[in-house]
C-alpha cells in the first residue's frame, strides 16, 4: 500500500467523509450483484459433483462483517462446500454450521493459515481471504474439476477483482524474492489452457497434500505471501485461471482493523534479513 494512502485512512476527517463514500459505493455494487445473481442462477454442476473433497479455508483477524459477508455468498452459490474459518480476533463470533477454529489473539496470518491446513481433511484446499465475495460467474466448480482433470498442477489460481473500480493485478509481473531454486514447468508455459505462474493471489485451489510441502512461516505475521511463493519454487506447479473470479472489498477506512494490518515492521526486517544481504536496498512486499 502506497505511504500515502496509509497516511490519509489514518486521517479521522477524511477517512470519515471518503469512507463513507466509499462503503456506500461498495455496498451498491455488491447489492447490484447479488440480484444478478438472482436472475442470472447459479452456476451448473459438473458431472465430477458438487465440491466434493474441497474445503475452503479462511483466515479471519477483526472483521466479522467481511466473513460473514464471504460466507453469505459462499452459501448462496455453493451450499454444499465445507467451510473452515480460523479466527485469531480479540472477540471471535463463530457461525453456526461452520467449523470454526479460535486461534489467541493476533497470532496473525501464517500461524492461522498453517493451523487451519492441519484440520481439513480434503484432498483439495480452497484459499481465501475475509474480505473476499463470490458471485454466480466465480467459475469454482468449473475450475474445480479442471484441476481434477490435471494432476501436474499443484495450485490453480484465479482473478480477484478489486471494487469499487474491479481492477485485477497483472500477476506475470508478480515478483519472488531472490531464490537459486528452479520451476518444476518453466514460468510462461502452458499445463492445458493454463498458464505456468510463479505467483498467483492469495485466491486458490490447491492439492491439500502438496500444500503441505511447503506450508506458512510462522514468524512471519502479515507479509506471507512473496516468501511463500519464493519458497514453493521448485516444489510446487501454480497455473493462472482468469475464469476462477472472485470480488475483493477492502477495508482501508477501518481504523481498528488497519492499525494492526499495517503493522508489518518487524516482517519486513525478517524477510530483507532472510533473502538479501543489503537489507538497507531491499524492497518488500506488503501484500
Amino acid at each position: 500500500m502506497h505511504p500515502a494512502l496509509k497516511r490519509t485512512i489514518m486521517q479521522p476527517p477524511l477517512r470519515s467523509i471518503v469512507g463513507g463514500v466509499y462503503n456506500a459505493l461498495i455496498a451498491m455494487e455488491l447489492a447490484g450483484l447479488r440480484v444478478g445473481d438472482s436472475i442470472g442462477g447459479v452456476e451448473k454442476t459438473p458431472a465430477t459433483g458438487d465440491l466434493e473433497g474441497l474445503t475452503a479455508l479462511i483466515k479471519t483477524f477483526e472483521r466479522p462483517y467481511a466473513v460473514k459477508r464471504l460466507i453469505a455468498s459462499l452459501r448462496r452459490l455453493y451450499p454444499n462446500l465445507r467451510l473452515l474459518v480460523v479466527d485469531d480476533s480479540r472477540d471471535p463470533r463463530p457461525h453456526p454450521g461452520v467449523e470454526w477454529l479460535i486461534l489467541p489473539f493476533d497470532v496473525g496470518v501464517s500461524i492461522g493459515r498453517s493451523a487451519g491446513l492441519k484440520q481439513i481433511e480434503t484432498p483439495f484446499t480452497l484459499l481465501l481471504d475475509d474480505d473476499f465475495i463470490f458471485y454466480r460467474r466465480s467459475g469454482l466448480r468449473a475450475a474445480f474439476a479442471a484441476l481434477q482433470r490435471y494432476p501436474e498442477i499443484d495450485i490453480m489460481g484465479g482473478k480477484v477483482l478489486q471494487l469499487p473500480h474491479f481492477h485485477a493485478s497483472d500477476y506475470r509481473a508478480a515478483g519472488l524474492f531472490p531464490t537459486r531454486a528452479q520451476p518444476v514447468r518453466p514460468i510462461g508455459s502452458t499445463i492445458g489452457p493454463f498458464e505456468v505462474f510463479d505467483k498467483v493471489p492469495n485466491f486458490y485451489i490447491a492439492r491439500t497434500e502438496r500444500l503441505r510441502l511447503v506450508d506458512w512461516d510462522s514468524q512471519i505475521k502479515r507479509m506471507d505471501h512473496a516468501d511463500f511463493f519464493t519458497r514453493a519454487r521448485g516444489v510446487l506447479v501454480s497455473v493462472y485461471n482468469p475464469q476462477l473470479r472472485c470480488f475483493h472489498a477492502q477495508t482501508p477506512f477501518d481504523a481498528h482493523y488497519m492499525q494492526h494490518r499495517l503493522d508489518f515492521v518487524a516482517d519486513e526486517l525478517l524477510l530483507r534479513q532472510r533473502y538479501y544481504r543489503d537489507v538497507s536496498s531491499a524492497p518488500t512486499d506488503s501484500e
